[in-house]
């Protein structure tokens, strides 16, 4: 029986890994190079399998142990993420080799590691006394709010960290000696189950749990994106780890940062930085500002990695001193990853700066509870739901609440409504005082862009708007239903604007178009769980297309400009006098940048008062272990590159010459410079890599989600009226119907044109709320009729 279900998840694995097969194989013979590194991969696969067979027939490593062969294989309801094509395990002579590893084992392994763990508690108490902390109002410190960690999160990062030191201590005494490779190492540390340690039950109560009947049946989905799919509760859940498309390449094996296929060190990511990018303006006549701004809208609701903070005094972590020098080795955090820089940067060599911060991100459980390779974590849902205006918690969802009538919390700058303020300003933003402007939100970044702060404020007026709409179409309603029925309402808007929308105004097509079919409904058996690529390097493309110039335009069209180096985490700007429609009113008629290596100058040399984002973004993936570029250009679908040539396919010849300079080997090249670096495809912004891996994304997000707005017969299901009420909703809509603009472009991430023209707000489409008011509200058709024909008369009267 079990041999069946091993030939049988054969075949899915087979099959799966055929449908990302480049369809240019079979077409071109120029590219059988790459159908033969894909055979190859088949052939690791079926490998993989009977390997399977071996451990089952009889290789043992304990009795508590799974083999992770066979975790990938056969379906359970705990089995998170799925299989990666290019798994390393060691063959079965090696494993003959090793020394069986038995609970004992482990648990020393945890118990060294622990007094690991508690020997940080005296450097972080030195830290702390010597003051060794970010300063208030620097980039430091932006960086800390940026990545601000919950107390949950640090629970769980105390946690992981302690299981990471251990699989180090396993890797070293249990196979490295014996010449495995740090990977395979890795791998097979992974077939070490937790649930005789310690941690077991608190990894099984946040990855293995069971729902309540009641919270599958609900029609609205939870806060923190629990109990969504009816067996694998856990999935999509905030604090849950990243998923992985391909095997992590971490130097350790473990949790050290990748290195060169050579093993030296890769260039400093502000070299790379600097080499390839440059302050060139060069906007897009076509898009406008909001299409970044909503794009990173969107990835909040989707990503929110948090940073470390020292495990036992709860401070965030500084890892350069205040002018810009390294820290001496006795004040070096174990969580510091900081980004060199050279004596001759165009920018900071002139300031003798040599060190921008960096702090490693916050790990968690892997999925199936085991030992092995670090996973980060993702603090916000993995679902496209809100949580970043509602919150990823219970708790912080009640707090944005008010009391009565459903709505959400607000407060009143100059008589205009904006989002609530916050308590501890210093803490969330990069301000003096307490006195200072800084909201509070479901996700702290809301104030780091006051793009992105109008977007904020903009949806919590929305939700407003609908939960009062709801109150008068049914009075009966108590507040509770009429805010849960508001946030459905304003989740579906997002839902529907992203995939309607915004995906053809950045790909260049509507989603069946890029997917070649139809929505096919809701499919447990889909893991929506947000991959490492994506949430490290796909998405931020967003960088590229930001200006910094923010430019807010009034009622009579003057526009006033402010650099944005001085607006992060500083949302003073919504404080002005009809500051949010100023900034709104720009921000559809502000073009965005192009897509391309140039950032500019308060993106790539002041990011948060004083960063290099682009170093940054290099930084993270090589912190989160992701693989080169080159491999996931290849699990695309392109050939694997052997020689910086082979990359001219994609990019333009300069660029590769740049690359070459700067890497050893075309298999070095990171992801997020890779994806930035290609050519954008035929009508899109996106290059063909970048394109795959948020394809690849958004379709799981869609299918994997029990609550998405467009699937049938599910407990939070729409009815036919209300979803086609919903396929009404645009962006210009809700502007309209939130703020003081008067007319506006249908389209607006497209700049007004003579095909996209500016239209009075009463033609623009909207959603009508009365297919959510409850039949026994509902006037009979002779009361319908009269307010119908008084409705023409008027309309008609004022012609």
């Amino acid at each position: 029986m079990l041999f069946k279900r091993i030939i049988e998840g054969k075949s899915m694995l087979n099959a799966d890994v055929k449908d990302r097969l480049p369809e240019k194989c079979s077409r071109r013979k120029s590219e059988c190079d790459g159908c033969g590194e894909h055979s190859t991969i088949l052939e690791e696969m079926m490998k993989m399998v009977l390997l399977g067979v071996v451990l089952w027939a009889g290789v043992s490593f304990g009795s508590h142990v799974a083999p992770y062969p066979l975790n990938l294989i056969v379906t359970t309801d705990i089995i998170h993420p799925p299989p990666m094509y290019d798994f390393p395990f060691p063959s079965a002579q090696m494993l003959k080799k090793l020394p069986p590893v038995t609970t004992e084992h482990t648990n020393k392994s945890i118990t060294i590691s622990k007094l690991s763990v508690s020997m940080l508690e005296r450097l972080e108490q030195n830290l702390n006394w010597a003051g060794i902390k970010p300063q208030s109002g620097s980039a430091a410190q932006g960086l800390s709010i940026h990545g601000l960690p919950s107390n949950d999160a640090m629970k769980y990062e105390k946690s992981s960290m302690i299981i990471s030191k251990a699989s180090q201590n396993l890797v070293w005494t249990k196979c490295t000696r014996y010449g495995l490779a740090p990977d395979e190492c890795a791998s097979f540390i992974s077939t070490l189950n937790l649930r005789e340690s310690e941690y077991g039950p608190e990894c099984a109560q946040l990855e293995r749990f069971t729902c309540p009947k009641n919270k599958m049946s609900s029609k609205y989905r939870m806060f923190d994106g629990s109990c969504n799919n009816p067996v694998r509760s856990s999935w999509g859940q905030a604090l849950t780890g990243y998923k992985r498309l391909l095997h992590p390449r971490y130097a350790d094996g473990i949790e050290e940062p990748r290195r060169a296929i050579s093993h030296k060190d890769l260039p400093s990511a502000r070299l790379v930085s600097v080499v390839l990018g440059d302050n060139m303006d060069v906007p897009d006549s076509k898009k406008t500002i909001i299409l970044p701004l909503w794009s990173q809208f969107i990835f909040h609701d989707l990503v929110h990695t948090p940073v470390r903070k020292t495990i036992h005094t709860n401070q965030p972590i500084r890892c350069c001193d205040n002018d810009g020098y390294n820290l001496a080795p006795r004040y070096l955090h174990p969580s510091c990853m900081p980004i060199s820089v050279s004596s001759d940067d165009p920018i900071y060599g002139k300031k003798y700066v040599t060190c921008l911060d960096y702090t490693r991100s916050v790990t968690t459980y892997r999925g199936d509870c085991t030992f092995g390779a670090a996973e980060q974590m993702n603090q916000a849902t993995h679902f496209m739901d809100g949580s970043h205006i509602y919150g990823s918690n219970s708790r912080d969802a009640a707090a944005l609440r008010e009391k009565t009538g459903g709505l959400l919390k607000t407060s009143t700058v100059d008589n205009e409504e904006l989002l609530p303020l916050s308590t501890n300003p210093t803490e969330k933003c990069l301000v003096n005082t307490d006195s200072d402007t800084c909201f509070n939100t479901g996700d702290v970044r809301a104030n780091m862009h006051p793009g992105l702060t109008s977007l904020h404020s903009l949806w919590v007026r929305e939700h407003n708007r609908i939960a009062k709409t709801l109150a008068n179409l049914n009075p009966g309603w108590n507040s509770d239903k009429l805010y849960h029925e508001a946030r459905r309402i304003v989740v579906a808007e997002l839902q529907h604007i992203t995939f309607k929308h915004w995906l053809p105004a950045l790909t260049g097509k509507v989603f069946d178009e890029l997917y070649d079919s139809y929505d096919s409904g809701y499919n447990s058996d889909i893991d929506p769980t947000i991959t490492n690529s994506f949430a490290t390097a796909a998405f931020h493309f967003v960088n590229s297309l930001l200006d910094q110039d923010i430019e807010l335009l009034d009622e009579n069209n003057n526009m006033t400009s402010h650099r944005l180096v001085h607006n992060y985490f500083n949302p003073q700007l919504l404080a002005q006098k009809n500051g949010l429609e100023n900034l709104l009113r720009g921000m559809v008629n502000q073009k965005s940048q192009g897509l391309d290596l140039n950032y500019d100058d308060d993106l790539r040399h002041s990011w948060l008062g004083g960063l290099d984002v682009m170093a940054v973004d290099i930084q993270r993936g090589r912190d989160h272990g992701l693989p080169a570029y080159a491999h996931y250009r290849a699990l695309c679908g392109l050939p694997l590159p052997t020689t910086f040539n082979d990359l001219k396919d994609v990019m333009p010849a300069e660029t590769v010459e740049s690359l070459a300079r700067l890497y050893e080997n075309p298999s070095d090249v990171d992801l997020v410079v890779g994806i930035m670096a290609e050519i954008p495809l035929e009508g899109s912004l996106l290059g063909p890599t970048t394109t795959c891996l948020i394809r690849e994304q958004l379709r799981r997000t869609r299918a994997g989600d029990r609550y998405f707005y467009s699937h049938a017969d599910e407990a939070g299901s729409f009815s036919k009226r209300q979803l086609a009420e919903l396929r009404r909703a645009s962006l210009g809509a809700v502007l309209c119907d939130n703020t003081a603009l008067a007319a506006l472009q249908r389209d607006v991430f497209r700049p007004p044109s003579a095909d996209n023209p500016v239209v009075s707000c009463d033609g623009i489409r909207k959603v009508n709320l009365e297919a959510w008011q409850d039949p026994s509200q509902q006037p009979d058709i002779l009361t319908r009729t009269n307010k119908w024909i008084k409705n023409k008369v008027g309309s008609n009267s004022t012609k």
